[in-house]
């Protein structure tokens, strides 16, 4: 481990003593797209798509819908919080600017906030496909992989906002819209039919999300299940402070949830202030 990661001097969670977080300033360079926008309109052309594959292979439906729940449900099932902290980590890595990472826990949702690299098509297509390459660590498109289907095991209606447009899976709304194309199957897959929404209607009724708006880049926002909180609050604790070490690019990790419980993870660097 390299001698300017200091993890010795844990209190509370905080495992650096290097002063304390500094999330990034409020930021106006660049407003939140909307449904009508380039990332929205691929959006709807792809669900398109996607449907007029599964009227001719019906099949795909019931494969697509096992791998999701394979990925969400086995060796994935308990690793929500640290693989939405890598997805945010590649973000960072690839804007090259952005240092910092804000998970929070309420009883109602999980969300996960950074100010790295705007989502695009590519990036949209990982979070859908179920076997798509993470490209971990290579400054390719298409970071997030298998990353994000185990969100699937805490939450029926996964959303991410982006400064490039915002999208949201439903579950019911999914069944649906596949079961008029191939009615009874089994089972239906969530993450194939994204929808595009609105960053700023949604923030209206979230003051978490607005305040996450102000700063952040990218957002997610799992509405949970009803069994999902305490399986997250027990990932909050036990998280590894380590996970810096394989992220040098990240300065700030911070887990916030219900109860005023945080976690601070500071990374500072030679020659600038924490």
């Amino acid at each position: 481990m390299k001698q300017e990661y200091d993890f010795s001097r844990a209190e509370r969670g905080k495992f650096h003593a290097g002063g304390p977080l500094k999330l990034p300033a409020a930021r106006d360079d660049a407003p939140w797209a909307g449904p009508e926008g380039p990332l929205g309109r691929f959006v709807r052309e792809d669900a398109s798509r996607t449907l007029d594959a599964y009227r001719a292979q019906p099949h795909l439906v019931t494969e697509h819908a096992n791998q999701e729940h394979d990925t969400a449900h086995r060796g994935h099932a308990h690793r929500q919080l640290y693989e939405l902290a890598q997805n945010s980590a590649d973000a960072l890595r690839q804007a090259g600017t952005g240092q910092s990472i804000l998970i929070r826990l309420t009883k109602q949702f999980l969300y996960c906030a950074d100010d790295g690299k705007a989502i695009d098509e590519g990036g949209v297509k990982g979070l859908m496909l179920a076997h798509t390459p993470s490209k971990r660590g290579t400054g390719e498109v298409g970071r997030f992989g298998e990353g994000f289907k185990p969100v699937l095991g805490v939450t029926d209606r996964p959303e991410f906002f982006s400064r490039s447009g915002s999208i949201r899976f439903d579950r019911k709304q999914a069944a649906e819209r596949i079961g008029r194309v191939v009615p009874g199957a089994e089972r239906y897959p969530v993450l194939r039919l994204p929808e595009s929404i609105d960053a700023h209607a949604e923030a209206n009724a979230d003051d978490d999300l607005r305040e996450f708006m102000d700063w952040a880049t990218n957002i997610v926002r799992l509405p949970l299940k009803a069994n999902a909180f305490e399986n997250l609050a027990t990932q909050f604790e036990e998280f590894p402070p380590e996970f810096l070490s394989l992220v040098p690019h990240v300065r700030y990790l911070t887990l916030e949830w219900t109860g005023g419980n945080s976690r601070e993870f500071t990374l500072p660097r030679e020659g600038r202030i924490a």
